[in-house]
């Protein structure tokens, strides 16, 4: 009966937690980074997987919405190498520094602490190969995850994110007499997909409830019964 009337607080706060959230996130992460490997006509490239750290800064907009800018390091190995047996045409040490900024969307479970979330990033790569040269290349990337709230200011962050330096860019505009249309293509080399853990720590004010109003319902047309 004890035990009960201890978890039964608990509970109540966790679930009153599940929808608090601070206006301002801080989340150190860290993950591990899997393998990438690009095919050549002669020789295939391979960034080796390792571990990665970062962190996030998120400025919610409301409890649903926010706007991350995140930063995320690796260091690792990378050559080209022969198809045939496998054997290293060059090796050497590469460090990559991602600068990302994109919107998150998250999503409320009703009575729970779990907030699920996807999002977006554009920003930069900074791949240096070796001490003495880097080269900085247009980037974008996609996370998908949930937060696990103790508290309005303390939480667990888990994700599956790809992040990619984009090779190259085009675009295409056409008229006709059906009308007209254009589009944008990119093309990257480099996928890499890592699974990353982090720590919520809450700043700022804690932010209100969102309250959602239905619209009024019209009521329906009156009919009226005439005798003759």
């Amino acid at each position: 009966m004890r035990k009960k009337l201890i978890l039964l607080p608990v509970a109540l706060f966790l679930a009153v937690a599940s929808f608090a959230q601070t206006a301002v996130e801080f989340i150190p992460q860290g993950g591990y980074t899997f393998a990438s490997r690009t095919d050549y006509p002669d020789l295939f490239g391979r960034v080796n997987g390792n571990g990665n750290l970062g962190a996030a800064l998120k400025f919610n907009v409301n409890r649903s919405f926010g706007i991350e800018v995140l930063y995320s390091h690796m260091s690792t190995t990378s050559g080209l190498y022969y198809y045939d047996d496998h054997s290293p045409y060059s090796q050497g040490d590469v460090k990559l520094d991602y600068i990302m900024i994109g919107p998150v969307q998250s999503f409320t479970i009703p009575g729970s602490t779990v907030r699920p979330f996807i999002g977006a990033m554009l920003g930069a790569a900074v791949i240096s190969p070796d001490l003495n040269s880097s080269f900085t290349k247009f980037a974008a990337g996609f996370q998908l995850g949930t937060n696990i709230y103790v508290s309005p200011r303390v939480g667990l962050q888990l994700k599956a994110q790809l992040l990619s330096p984009v090779d190259a860019a085009g675009g295409s505009l056409f008229f006709s007499n059906y009308g007209s249309g254009g589009g944008i293509s990119t093309y990257s080399s480099m996928y890499q997909f890592s699974l990353n853990a982090g720590l919520i720590i809450g700043l700022g004010p804690i932010l209100p409830e969102q309250v959602f109003h239905r619209p009024a319902r019209r009521p329906g047309p009156r009919y009226h019964r005439y005798y003759y």
